[in-house]
């Protein structure tokens, strides 16, 4: 083995390596600013949900903080003003927050579609009576109308709807409490 051929192989052999150094040292910047958004970790075994713990903590705060949710339907009604969607959006997180307690209370080993979860919801609880056709009919067309604002590009609702929106969403998270 002479000088050029040890060169190419010590070349070949270190290439990639330094390849995939310097790339994650020009997408650093990407990747970090990305990786808030993630919701789902996994390497090899290792795997992590960031939105389930997030839920759990809410969970928590709820129960050991009270006024919290006594505030959260006036909270709502004012985020109407300048972020209608957002105020959307808040309002079926109280309503879905709802449904899977009484879901969860009634069978706690329940598994709910990942893809069309909220749809699953509604379809159990028409199913197991908790909530009559008018009710059930309600909880679709609130999930229909959360979808277009969270799914729909540029889709902008009224603050008179967004209103209506957070108190129907409140009083149907009101009946589904009170079962």
């Amino acid at each position: 083995m002479n000088w050029m051929q040890f060169t190419l192989s010590l070349l070949d052999t270190l290439i990639w390596p330094m390849i995939v150094l310097i790339l994650c040292a020009l997408l650093r910047a990407p990747l970090v600013a990305l990786l808030p958004q993630a919701r789902k970790l996994k390497y090899k075994d290792f795997e992590m949900e960031f939105g389930e713990e997030l839920k759990v903590a809410s969970r928590d705060a709820r129960q050991a903080f009270p006024e919290l949710v006594s505030d959260r339907k006036a909270q709502l009604i004012a985020a109407v003003e300048n972020l209608p969607n957002s105020a959307i959006l808040g309002a079926w997180a109280e309503v879905e927050d709802a449904a899977e307690t009484l879901l969860r209370r009634d069978n706690p080993d329940l598994s709910l579609s990942p893809d069309t979860p909220y749809k699953h919801m509604g379809e159990l609880l028409v199913m197991g009576q908790r909530l009559d056709t008018a009710k059930g009919k309600l909880f679709t067309e609130l999930r229909r109308l959360r979808n277009k604002v969270a799914h729909a590009r540029d889709f902008q609702v009224g603050k008179a709807e967004a209103i209506l929106y957070v108190e129907l969403c409140f009083q149907l998270q009101s009946h589904l409490r009170s079962l």
